[in-house]
């Protein structure tokens, strides 16, 4: 698993002391329900894509991640085992591999 505890948990401390407020979990809810479908606009982008994606994700599953790759044209997924709704510092290497791929097929 690609799980540093010691630095999820600074980070979260840090989150907590900066802005506790239970209510901000509704809003966040309201806030995504709230959205239009964004397919059609997807469907148009002409950018080299690469979509990163947890397959460990608990709250956006994997096929999330591969809705999105597959909708927009030429756009490539990656989905890294053992990674959750986060990035990893032990796969920032490999995420950089990924990204500078990226770049170099778009140039």
């Amino acid at each position: 698993a690609h799980l540093d505890e010691n630095w999820i948990r600074d980070l979260a401390g840090q989150a907590y002391d900066r802005a506790h407020d239970p209510a901000g979990r509704q809003r966040q809810l309201a806030a995504i329900m709230s959205q239009p479908d964004r397919t059609a606009a997807l469907r148009s982008l002409k950018v080299p894509t690469l979509v990163i994606h947890g397959l460990d994700d608990p709250l956006v599953t994997p096929s999330g991640g591969l809705s999105l790759a597959r909708t927009i044209p030429g756009a490539t997924f990656i989905g890294y085992a053992g990674m959750g709704h986060d990035l990893p510092h032990s796969l920032w290497p490999a995420m950089g591999d990924e990204i500078l791929r990226l770049v170099a097929r778009g140039s």
